[in-house]
């Protein structure tokens, strides 16, 4: 578990995370489930150090209110998981009460309405915060 991808190919990480690429810099990538609700993975590229560790999580949180106040969510779940993928990943949840999972996880429910345009909005908000900062 816990498995650090070093591969950031587009075609490596939608063939293991089963999703799409929305965002990649020298750090990390993002990827972007098809899904209704707006949910994001981090994965980052290299083994953790203090200093990683502690960039990686401020640059999670930051985008993560940064999308609330974009409108996707009225609040967001952060959480590393890892218990179907071997490969290290933080998913970024942004729920409201009015989604099809509220108020249960959204990984305890099968069949999540899928939907190209949240994952093309949160492809182009994703991509303009790392514009801006």
């Amino acid at each position: 578990m816990d498995i650090i991808i070093t591969d950031h190919s587009e075609n490596n990480l939608e063939e293991k995370y089963q999703n799409k690429l929305i965002f990649q810099n020298q750090f990390f990538s993002i990827m972007g489930e098809e899904t209704k609700i707006p949910w994001l993975q981090f994965i980052p590229n290299k083994e953790f150090t203090t200093d990683y560790s502690t960039q990686l999580y401020q640059e999670i949180y930051k985008l993560a209110e940064f999308l609330k106040r974009e409108g996707f969510g009225e609040h967001y779940n952060i959480a590393k998981i890892g218990n179907k993928l071997p490969y290290y990943h933080i998913h970024i949840v942004l729920r409201s009460q009015t989604d099809e999972a509220w108020p249960e996880p959204i990984w305890c429910k099968d069949n999540l309405t899928p939907s190209v345009n949240t994952i093309e909005r949160l492809k182009t908000s994703v991509q303009n915060y790392f514009k801006k900062y």
